[in-house]
């Protein structure tokens, strides 16, 4: 097999890559090491909510995105799933990226029935923490676009597929 590990990202938050991203791993018996959890379980230990994430200091990013960058290299049959994941695996030939894409509307509706949130406050989370995380990501890292189609192997709009149909069709281009 060409892949030996596995990069998805979610275009802005409530794509649908962690969901992926853990139904795949199930599906063939692969780690899935989440970037979000890594990042909640830092603001949680301080008390801060995600929303926050801007304000988190930059040595957090560079420690994370360094600590995805080696396990992408040095470890095999792993799923990490991120904002810079497909960014961050640009380089290496041995990962297949993937990246999940769905519309404002339906990320609102996923993030309020994950959060139990109203509507109206889902739509305030999601479009703060996409343009707070977004800001971030081009002032730490000069990145432009990093949802920039260049960087992934396949592009999967979640909102028309189910999750089983997302694996079956990551499952049949890695041919496995």
């Amino acid at each position: 097999m060409k892949y030996t590990n596995i990069a998805i990202t979610g275009k802005y938050i409530a794509s649908g890559s962690t969901t992926l991203a853990k139904k795949l791993a199930e599906a063939i018996n692969w780690k899935f090491v989440s970037g979000g959890r890594i990042f909640r379980k830092y603001c949680d230990e301080r008390g801060w909510p995600i929303e926050r994430y801007k304000d988190l200091p930059d040595e957090v990013d560079f420690e994370v995105d360094k600590r995805a960058k080696n396990i992408l290299i040095k470890e095999k049959h792993v799923i990490y799933e991120s904002w810079l994941a497909g960014w961050i695996s640009r380089d290496m030939p041995h990962v297949f990226k993937v990246l999940c894409t769905s519309p404002l509307s339906i990320r609102i509706k996923r993030f309020a029935n994950r959060e139990g949130e109203s509507s109206k406050s889902a739509k305030e989370k999601v479009l703060l923490r996409d343009r707070t995380t977004i800001e971030k990501h081009k002032r730490l890292y000069k990145i432009t676009d990093q949802f920039d189609k260049k960087y992934f192997d396949l592009v999967l709009e979640t909102n028309k597929l189910t999750p089983e149909q997302e694996v079956e069709i990551v499952i049949k281009k890695l041919n496995l």
